[in-house]
């Protein structure tokens, strides 16, 4: 796992720093979970599970000032899953917990310590298997191999929320990886076919964007859909550095609509042109 710059939060624990771009992340998330939560809810009643691998401690604070907003956690908490399974490093973990301890939902919740990669086995015998699962993918790097994404969703249903590191994990890091062996890449990708982009030629962003093109054809070599023309892209506030991408993957059309309608506002509160956000 990367290291997760933490600060101490107003009650007392740790909490992330981040940016203010935490709050886009946090509008569509908090949007697409209620619609995904209330769209399933007849059909999947009492069988309904949240898994966070990269949960964080619940709480971040806006660096720079002393604004605080709640992390994934906690937003998901706010809606009705049968399960929820939350996981990251001890140190980060244990102060989820902590703010959880009270929580009215604890009983239906379950903390799992340690790199999620590494943890997979424990994580799939805390989703219940015949349970539609939805899965918040939210690290700050490349830390999620593909493997496990594989391992996670094999002969499961499980829609994928997830936010893929393009700016910061891949556009940046990319002479680096050239010039060496790019394990990192390679477990992100599950192979090492991302040299081939590289040979390819070109400037930084057409290579990275041929790489993370690569990436969403192996989520459909797992018989999933993204919704292409809704890849949400999260800058920086001051040079406008695009950082991340968001982006739904789902076996289901009812996942592809979900996601239209939890990304038709944008966080302004303006409704979304009918066009794909450029780079």
């Amino acid at each position: 796992m990367a290291y997760q710059e933490l600060a101490v939060a107003s009650d007392g624990l740790a909490a992330r720093l981040t940016g203010p771009w935490v709050h886009d992340k946090n509008f569509y998330v908090e949007r697409f979970l209620s619609i995904f939560s209330r769209g399933v809810a007849r059909k999947w009643a009492g069988k309904l599970s949240y898994v966070d691998l990269f949960a964080g401690p619940g709480r971040s604070v806006i660096r720079g000032s002393q604004e605080e907003i709640e992390g994934s956690p906690v937003l998901a908490l706010k809606v009705n899953f049968a399960r929820y399974v939350f996981v990251d490093v001890p140190d980060v973990l244990s102060a989820l917990s902590s703010r959880l301890a009270n929580h009215p939902k604890l009983p239906e919740i379950s903390f799992i310590e340690g790199n999620c990669n590494e943890r997979i086995d424990v994580i799939l015998k805390a989703l219940p298997a015949n349970h539609l699962t939805l899965a918040f993918i939210d690290p700050t790097g490349l830390q999620i191999h593909f493997n496990t994404i594989k391992r996670l969703v094999h002969k499961r249903k499980v829609d994928l929320l997830m936010t893929i590191q393009f700016g910061m994990g891949i556009r940046m890091n990319l002479p680096l990886y050239a010039k060496t062996e790019g394990r990192g890449l390679s477990a992100f990708l599950g192979n090492s076919e991302w040299q081939k982009d590289v040979r390819a030629g070109g400037s930084i962003s057409q290579v990275g964007r041929r790489i993370l093109d690569r990436y969403v054809a192996q989520l459909r070599g797992l018989n999933y859909r993204t919704v292409e023309d809704r890849e949400i892209y999260i800058r920086s506030d001051q040079n406008n550095l695009l950082l991340y991408l968001m982006v739904l993957a789902s076996r289901h059309r009812l996942g592809e609509k979900f996601w239209r309608e939890a990304t038709k506002i944008l966080p302004s509160g303006q409704r979304r042109l009918g066009l794909s956000i450029q780079e």
